[in-house]
């Protein structure tokens, strides 16, 4: 392994040095910016020493002519033969003498050759020796060395160590981070080879197989479940390979382990390069828990829905039974106040009076009530026919008219001139405005109430029925829960202006039913707007007439 201690290499990065053990005689080479170099280039050493061999050459020659000329001063009467041999004895100690000095040139050469190029492979191999835990300096030449041609590329070795190890750290983190998630994820994930093997596996897993995380790495996976659940194929060799195409990578299946029950679970499989082998990435989630939980959900919503049905049809039944002696009661109070021939008091009358209008306030609430279940049971039938809402506004105002004569309100209704035509149930429209506008003159106890009738800037189909007063207004917290059955303003408004709490409720989901939108925007102590909007469209207030209706205000 690349930095034991057996190692011929070692990178021992400390306090910004960097040690290189030579592989040629085992000692420490140091590289730092402290390390004396020679102040003379490569380039410089080199010419030096062939200048150093001409001139040596150059002396070895003149020293051999010199001789020539003695040798033929002192053998003027000798014979050529002898003069020949010393010739040439002069020129092999001239060559001699050229041959040695260009071989110490190249020996010294060599050897400078050879340091750098050491060094230089010293440094490229610490590169194999990346310690992520070390800190390396930077490691910069010397003044001597700013001539030397091998310190650039030294220092460039050294920065590419440092910036190889920043990266080396960088990948861990980023690998410790994924390894985090996967082991804190709630689904089974490991991967597998080629050969069917586990590679690695999370906690996920481990309880999935039920064996311990250990265990799991280099399992054979066809031992721990049918692969063919994971769209897995084998071969006689025991080849594992992904049947699937890539659209097929994600699925849900019913894995089949061995030894243990049956799961649904959620696959999902993504290939991995293993060393130019085939591998997969398994994730695997566990539906049996949320199979469960829907079937728990579905089998209570069942029983609600009975319950619900059971309700309305209960209520459906006694309002029924309810509003028969109801009926009874009214008309023959009706019948004994008209009577003449009864001899009743004043207080008497005052009795029936009270009697009949508690009466008609139960069959109202039962009215009501027998809406809400026959909405709810969706039992309730519509007749939808085109009309004009602007009669159907005027109609109503002038039927609360009354209500108002004798209270500083001001009650009027602003229609457009020509008819504003909508598609609805007359006789369920007629029931939600009258309920907007009894809310109205119920919490206005002084100031304005006004229904408004919006139309289509270019069609002139209605497109809102406006709703406005000045009365007490809806708290912001309450307004989310004004449409809810059994709701009012607070919890004082039912004390002291009565009601169940049942007609707003009932008319925003008759006009749900109508196709319609009941929204409400309020102030407290201000007033509020309730808004009838048959669809989404542009409404314009040009061309409307007022109506105002008694009032003393």
């Amino acid at each position: 392994m690349l930095g034991a201690a057996s190692s011929p290499l070692r990178c021992l990065p400390i306090l910004g040095r960097v040690h290189h053990a030579s592989p040629r005689c085992g000692r420490t080479t140091r590289l730092s910016s402290s390390e004396p170099v020679t102040p003379l280039s490569l380039r410089t050493r080199v010419s030096l020493a062939l200048i150093a061999s001409v001139v040596v050459g150059g002396i070895a020659l003149a020293i051999g002519a010199r001789h020539l000329e003695l040798l033929h001063a002192s053998h003027r009467a000798a014979g050529d033969t002898e003069f020949g041999r010393a010739v040439w004895m002069t020129l092999a100690l001239v060559v001699t003498a050229a041959n040695v000095t260009g071989l110490v040139v190249v020996i010294l050469t060599t050897r400078t050759l050879t340091d750098r190029i050491a060094r230089l492979r010293d440094a490229v191999l610490e590169l194999a020796h990346t310690d992520t835990a070390a800190s390396v300096g930077t490691v910069g030449p010397s003044p001597a060395a700013t001539h030397d041609e091998f310190v650039p590329l030294q220092n460039a070795v050294l920065e590419a160590r440092a910036k190889l190890q920043s990266a080396i750290a960088r990948v861990q983190m980023e690998s410790d981070r994924n390894r985090a998630i996967i082991d804190t994820v709630f689904a089974a994930v490991f991967a597998v080879d080629g050969g069917g093997r586990i590679l690695s596996a999370n906690p996920a897993a481990a309880r999935m197989f039920d064996r311990p995380l250990e265990s799991l790495t280099g399992a054979i996976l066809s031992d721990l479940l049918a692969v063919d659940s994971l769209h897995f194929s084998v071969d006689d060799l025991g080849t594992v390979s992904f049947g699937g195409s890539d659209a097929d990578r994600r699925f849900t299946t019913r894995i089949r382990l061995y030894g243990h029950r049956a799961l649904p679970a959620e696959v999902a499989i993504t290939p991995l390069a293993l060393d130019g082998q085939n591998a997969w990435a398994v994730f695997i989630h566990d539906l049996t828990e949320k199979q469960q939980a829907d079937t728990a959900l579905a089998r209570a919503q069942e029983a609600a829905e009975h319950a619900n049905r059971a309700k309305s049809a209960f209520l459906a039944r006694m309002s029924h039974e309810l509003r028969t002696p109801l009926n009874s009661m009214i008309g023959f109070t009706k019948i004994v106040r008209r009577s003449r021939s009864s001899d009743l008091s004043e207080r008497d009358r005052h009795y029936l009076d009270r009697v009949q209008a508690s009466s008609e306030q139960m069959l109202e609430l039962m009215s009501d009530i027998l809406d809400l279940s026959q909405i709810e049971s969706g039992g309730i039938v519509l007749d939808m026919t085109t009309l004009d809402v602007s009669t159907m506004v005027r109609e109503i105002v002038a039927q609360f008219e009354p209500q108002v004569v004798d209270r500083p309100v001001i009650l009027e209704a602003t229609c457009p001139e020509r008819p504003a035509l909508a598609t609805v149930d007359a006789r369920r429209l007629r029931q939600v405005i009258t309920n907007l506008v009894d809310n109205a003159v119920k919490f206005t106890a002084r100031g304005s109430i006004s229904v408004s009738v919006r139309s289509h800037a270019t069609t002139g189909r209605a497109s809102a029925i406006l709703v406005t007063d000045s009365g007490i207004g809806i708290p912001l917290e309450r307004q989310a829960h004004i449409f809810e059955s059994f709701e009012q303003g607070d919890e004082s408004t039912s004390h002291r202006y009565g009601g169940s709490g049942l007609g707003l409720a009932l008319s925003w989901r008759l006009a749900q039913q109508m196709g319609c939108m009941l929204s409400v925007e309020s102030t407290p102590g201000a007033g509020s707007i309730f808004t009838l909007a048959f669809e989404h469209a542009a409404v314009t207030a040009a061309g409307v007439a007022p109506t105002r209706a008694v009032g003393t205000a």
